[in-house]
């Protein structure tokens, strides 16, 4: 029993040579102990229709510019547009939730999506899931964000086939006590997916992102949203629920600085200085093109002011992945 619980959890590595396949909405994350990069999973649809999700895990280190690869029978199943967040705890650990899969051929389902939650041990490369009754509901294209013993995911979408149900819901879940817990506002219109999700002292900023909205006999509409949120999270041990959740709106900057709307955009928190670093994104132009943005945008945490830096010219449009060429737009991850 020990040999095949041994064989099973065996992890391979090997050494790239050059780059990992090319993959979109896969994640890439900082290690928490160190100065190199976790690429995980990720999709490429090839140009005769096929689709290729991936569960491999890169470890990408810029000193050495060395790309190694790691492999299991143990690890979560092939996806993209899922999330993960790192935690320096115990030698360094990786949170995974969610994503989505689709069959080789696409002909079997639309779209699969996860609902399961990962641990990833970075001192011994291994894979634990985490069960628990009550958790967030299937997703991908959703954002985590985490904050002291806290991980926060929002937003994101569920696509069965017939109609993209974009999510609204907000969840905590506490790594000291291994349970989820979730929070609901009165105010709860915002629901994207492919936003900015960026942890500070006292909060996380939320900016942009995208949702449909439908109407009633007309095809949904895209919207690429431009507004920014602030959800102000309070730590108080000593009252029954000692955690408490505020989202306040924040005020539109001014034009001169306030970058343009865009879906699919990153942040990152530049911590000597207090503030939020976002760069690229995708924005729809007419006649159903796109737009690649190579703008650097970067935002203090704890203020409304955005200040800007053009990197190069707006990229040459691109044309759409094979699915919306077929006529199928793809929500925003």
């Amino acid at each position: 029993m020990r040999q095949e619980w041994e064989a099973a959890h065996t992890v391979t590595e090997e050494l790239v040579h050059g780059l990992p396949s090319r993959r979109a909405n896969v994640t890439l994350t900082a290690c928490p102990n160190g100065s190199h990069l976790w690429c995980i999973g990720g999709e490429y649809f090839s140009e005769d229709g096929k689709a290729y999700f991936y569960n491999d895990m890169h470890h990408y280190s810029p000193e050495k510019d060395e790309w190694r690869k790691f492999v299991s029978q143990t690890y979560p199943g092939p996806r993209s547009a899922h999330s993960v967040v790192a935690s320096p705890a115990a030698g360094g650990k990786l949170y995974l939730f969610g994503g989505e899969f689709l069959s080789l051929y696409q002909n079997s389902f639309h779209h699969y999506h996860y609902r399961d939650f990962w641990v990833f041990d970075i001192p011994t490369h291994t894979w634990e899931r985490i069960e628990t009754k009550v958790r967030p509901s299937a997703r991908s294209g959703h954002r985590m964000a985490m904050w002291k013993h806290f991980i926060v995911p929002f937003g994101g979408f569920y696509d069965p086939g017939f109609r993209t149900q974009h999510l609204k819901d907000t969840w905590i879940f506490d790594k000291q006590e291994y349970k989820w817990r979730q929070f609901e506002f009165k105010d709860s219109e915002r629901q994207p997916s492919g936003f900015s999700f960026l942890p500070t002292t006292d909060g996380i900023v939320l900016h942009g992102g995208y949702c449909k909205e439908y109407t009633k006999g007309k095809c949904p509409v895209g919207v690429i949203l431009n507004d920014t949120w602030f959800l102000r999270i309070s730590l108080d041990p000593s009252l029954p629920n000692p955690i408490t959740l505020k989202r306040e709106k924040r005020k539109t900057a001014s034009s001169v600085h306030m970058p343009m709307a865009r879906a699919g955009c990153t942040m990152t928190l530049w911590s000597a200085k207090g503030t939020g670093v976002m760069f690229g994104g995708v924005t729809d132009q007419e006649r159903g093109e796109e737009g690649l943005e190579s703008r650097l945008i970067w935002i203090p945490a704890n203020k409304s002011r955005t200040m800007g830096h053009n990197t190069s010219q707006k990229a040459e449009k691109e044309e759409r992945r094979s699915e919306e060429e077929a006529g199928q737009e793809h929500p925003r991850r």
